[in-house]
């Protein structure tokens, strides 16, 4: 008996010692990763950043594809484009109706049907000048019959194409969901207010910033949510250190209560029934073990804000190899 006690103790510490060494290792890494971001910051502000095409994925005319193109007109420049992989159930006659609906900006192009729209959205896509000071911003509107989760999931072609971009450089993913209500009359927006939520000053935040800089909004500030006065201090002084131009809002929250706070600065915007609140979200991509450390904090500012009325979300991704 103390034979086999002893054998089970020992396979314990066998098993142990290795989940040891990974926890180790990947906290290590969780550290070298946030001082690479926070000396990266610099690298983004002294780069020259410019949103030079607007891209709208056109499944179907809807509410959403209204919001979404009246949006990509609103930042676009000189190249504004929309496209439309037809499929089973496409509507034949959608290239004149959206002609009509956008007056003539842009023309609906209708790619050659194929099994997989994603890969015919992809390949268009890199066929257009992009990269670290470039950025194609791909607007998908999305429209749902109930605010769940499920339903997102159901929707698998725009689904899987926005968690396929998130690794294409120089791509930002503006989400542009609404919820059918049948009961009210669908208003288009006439004015937006952008935000940016900031965990701090980084590589990913600043990205994130000037990107949304270039989006032309009257109205653009960083929102940070601070723990207390003396993390407040500390924030404010980091950011005018690092003198983006971009204005900060420091709202106070505890660190498991993000959601209300953020949420109730959204809707002081959106109480505006012409408003749209455009949040654009910073994004780490990262590899492996990684993902268990880092992004968490966005991924649930995303869900918590996909069904919230009168908000669009452009996700900013940050590549680190």
């Amino acid at each position: 008996m103390i034979a086999t006690k002893f054998t089970e103790g020992a396979w314990a510490v066998v098993v142990a010692i290795p989940v040891l060494v990974v926890l180790f290792k990947a906290t290590r890494r969780h550290y070298v990763v946030g001082r690479r971001l926070r000396r990266g910051a610099k690298a983004v502000l002294a780069q020259p950043v410019q949103n030079r095409t607007v891209l709208i994925y056109v499944e179907r005319l809807d509410p959403a594809t209204r919001t979404a193109l009246w949006y990509a007109q609103t930042i676009a420049g000189a190249d504004l484009r929309a496209i439309h992989i037809p499929s089973d159930g496409s509507d034949p006659g959608i290239k004149s109706r959206f002609f009509r609906i956008a007056e003539g900006r842009p023309h609906l192009e209708v790619l050659p049907p194929q099994e997989d729209a994603i890969d015919a959205v992809l390949d268009y896509i890199w066929e257009l000048p992009h990269g670290e000071s470039e950025f194609v911003t791909v607007v998908i509107p999305e429209l749902f019959r109930r605010p769940s989760l499920y339903a997102a999931f159901q929707r698998r072609t725009t689904f899987s194409l926005k968690l396929r971009l998130l690794s294409e450089p120089g791509i930002v993913i503006t989400d542009v969901p609404r919820v059918l209500d049948e009961s009210r009359e669908s208003v288009e927006p006439t004015h937006a207010t952008c935000m940016i939520p900031v965990a701090g000053v980084s590589a990913v935040s600043l990205r994130a910033v000037r990107y949304a800089e270039t989006l032309g909004f009257r109205d653009t500030h960083g929102l940070y949510l601070a723990d207390d006065d003396a993390d407040a201090a500390r924030m404010r002084e980091d950011w005018r250190r690092n003198g983006t131009g971009t204005p900060l809002q420091v709202v106070q929250a505890t660190p498991r209560d993000l959601g209300r706070p953020l949420l109730a600065h959204l809707r002081e915007i959106t109480a505006d029934q012409d408003a749209m609140a455009v949040v654009v979200m910073p994004e780490l991509v990262v590899r492996g073990v990684d993902r268990l450390l880092h992004n968490q904090r966005a991924l649930y500012l995303k869900r918590l804000l996909l069904f919230e009325p009168r908000v669009i979300l452009a996700s900013v991704p940050y590549q680190l190899l």
